[in-house]
């Protein structure tokens, strides 16, 4: 008995995006099995997704940047959030920090300065939201937490409302400020008009909308396309509020089987969107349909934190990432989703404990909170394929399986071109074949020579810049016949 040549085929790895979906023995090389810290641009993969120091944004010079200072000695940050001000007609937009003691600290965007310490005596503790709003003429943020109630930061002193509830969450709309309430958390509070400090409930001034349904706790509201929608752990519902509450309607306006999680939800310019045990799902305000449909399987949804940047959908999660996982990580994964044309894209390998979407005056960030070196730091994303000056490892993989035949096959060669060094894999039944390749602006062709009844490639760099083109693979397909 030998083994018969029967066909010579010629297989092109496309680079059409991951698909989780469908079983990968079911699938072409047309889609990957899993693409990491590679980015997928006009059909090369290329380096161009990376995370570096904190950058702010040089007032009046278009495109120049600088780099924020180092954190207090010892500050842990447990949240990051974003200050719009203007002071005497200038922009002087603040980051703002909280710290695992509680205390809070501000830098500037829009000019190079230090950390400073706010004024006052108020801590900040557990889990936070913020929102920005005009008080009597002042930009001021609005902070809260379940466990510090809520407080006006206007400049750099804090004062503490006292008279307002604990809340969960805030937002801004039609110039009163909506808060999900903590400790019972079906019911949705909104103050006075134009004062966040009044919170006296009555017909005049403010009130609550409780929940007697079984949609779960309410979880954050978002001022959106002239309405106000509360997100529940399992539905929507959508808030008609102008001026006087007499006047207030409330609608529900989708129901979800799984839970939808808090961190999650994002405005993101005509939508909002938000992970559920479900997956990811868009609302436009008049439905829900399933986006980042190929986004593989979450590990501790609950953690998960999203932001809108650059017309993507930001997801920080965690996925099991085996040889590229850091260890104990809040969420090792940071998921590009572009919202336009679809694809998405993984910085695997990290720890992000935040992500904090910054757009005011034509600047525009995506402001991580990150742990690296032990340490926690302010992060930006690069487009330079490195993560704080090292280079990420990056990893294509091609679906693995018997290309849908049970032959044997051998593959004969494959050609592609690599502009940066990079290395190319073929596995063949299980065993996996490394062949070394050195950067070029020519194609190049690879002998490999190996066989296999199931097959699968590979593409790995470990530079910061990359540029690798499809590959095209020529396979030998082999009976096993008497002759």
């Amino acid at each position: 008995m030998e083994r018969v040549r029967t066909a010579l085929r010629t297989m092109r790895v496309g680079f059409k995006g991951i698909v989780t979906t469908t079983d990968e023995s079911a699938l072409d090389w047309d889609y990957a099995a899993e693409v990491y810290n590679f980015r997928t641009e006009k059909g090369t993969l290329t380096g161009r997704l990376g995370v570096g120091e904190g950058k702010g944004f040089l007032r009046n010079v278009e495109g120049a940047r600088f780099t924020y200072p180092a954190l207090p000695a010892g500050a842990v940050v447990t949240g990051l959030f974003h200050y719009r001000r203007n002071e005497a007609g200038q922009a002087d937009d603040r980051l703002v920090v909280q710290t695992s003691t509680g205390k809070l600290y501000y830098t500037t965007v829009f000019a190079n300065g230090s950390w400073q310490e706010v004024a006052g005596d108020f801590t900040l503790a557990g889990e936070a939201s913020a929102v920005n709003y005009n008080y009597s003429d002042r930009d001021v943020l609005l902070l809260t937490s379940a466990q510090s109630g809520l407080a006006v930061l206007d400049d750099d002193e804090v004062k503490q409302v006292g008279a307002a509830p604990h809340f969960s969450s805030v937002t801004v709309h039609n110039e009163r400020v909506y808060g999900t309430l903590a400790g019972n958390n079906k019911q949705l509070w909104f103050s006075d008009d134009f004062n966040p400090e009044n919170w006296n409930v009555s017909s005049e001034e403010a009130g609550y909308i409780s929940f007697a349904d079984e949609c779960g706790d309410a979880l954050a509201a978002v001022s959106f396309a002239g309405y106000l929608y509360i997100f529940r752990e399992h539905g929507i519902y959508r808030l008609t509020a102008y001026g006087d509450q007499s006047d207030f309607v409330l609608k529900k306006v989708f129901t979800s089987v799984g839970r939808i999680y808090k961190d999650t939800i994002a405005l993101c310019g005509d939508r909002i969107m938000f992970l559920t045990d479900d997956g990811v799902r868009t609302f436009d305000g008049y439905g829900v349909k399933e986006s980042v449909k190929e986004l593989p399987e979450l590990v501790f949804p609950a953690q998960c934190r999203a932001a809108y940047h650059d017309g993507a959908y930001w997801l920080a999660c965690t996925l099991d990432l085996g040889e590229l996982s850091p260890g104990i990580a809040t969420n090792n994964t940071l998921v590009r989703y572009d919202i336009e044309g679809g694809g998405t894209d993984f910085l695997a390998g990290y720890d992000f404990k935040g992500v904090t979407s910054l757009r005011s005056h034509n600047a525009a960030d995506l402001v991580l909170n990150m742990w690296v070196d032990g340490a926690s730091a302010i992060a930006s994303l690069t487009e330079d394929g490195k993560a704080f000056g090292t280079a990420t490892k990056k990893i294509y993989r091609s679906p693995y399986g018997d290309l849908f035949s049970p032959a044997v096959k051998t593959v004969r060669d494959v050609t592609l071109s690599t502009r940066y060094d990079a290395e190319l894999r073929v596995v063949t039944d299980g065993l996996t074949h490394r062949f070394p390749l050195a950067g070029s602006e020519q194609p190049q062709r690879v002998f490999v020579g190996k066989s296999g009844r199931e097959l699968g490639i590979e593409l790995r760099s470990e530079t910061g810049e990359c540029h690798i083109t499809q590959p095209v693979v020529r396979i030998d397909f082999m009976e096993e016949r008497w002759v």
